[in-house]
């Protein structure tokens, strides 16, 4: 009797409990167009070849992807860069560099475009290289007008011409 008296009340706690627990969240709804996967915005054709001067250093940026595409060139002092995000290379001018000495570069650097873009590009330096540097790993993060942000992750090198 003692038993079936705790087994009784035991069931009530336990019913009291399941109905004091608040229902859970509705999952937000997410539309489709909403989503802006980062591979999409890579171009069909990556930059064309860049050259480098005797002397002159450069920043050569591929799209960790699938099919890698050449994405991100910059020239050492220069405070300007090239992105490939859509058919036509987008202009960067830089805006801020933090972080590590990377060869002629930072770790990190912001750029901004004339229409009103932003690019920030974080790097994990790699291992040397007869007149360069490998990047361990990189992210681009692009900002457009709208606010929408675009994660790239990147590999590549900076290396020098020979003079």
């Amino acid at each position: 009797m003692m038993r079936a008296s705790l087994t009784n009340a035991f069931a009530g706690i336990l019913l009291t409990a399941c109905a004091a627990t608040p229902p859970a969240p509705e999952p937000a709804s997410v539309q489709v167009s909403e989503l802006r996967p980062a591979l999409d915005s890579l171009p069909a054709e990556g930059l064309p070849p860049q050259t480098l001067d005797a002397g002159e250093c450069g920043l050569f940026l591929w799209s960790k992807s699938e099919e890698p595409k050449y994405i991100f060139f910059s020239k050492a002092l220069s405070e300007r860069a090239l992105f490939a995000q859509d058919e036509t290379p987008l202009e960067m001018y830089q805006t801020r560099a933090s972080g590590d000495i990377f060869g002629q570069f930072n770790t990190r650097m912001e750029f901004a475009s004339s229409d009103g873009r932003q690019l920030s590009l974080s790097m994990v330096p790699g291992d040397m290289m007869n007149g360069g540097q490998r990047l361990e790993s990189g992210i681009i993060t692009l900002t457009d007008r709208e606010g929408w942000q675009t994660k790239l992750p990147v590999l590549g090198v900076w290396g020098c011409q020979p003079e």
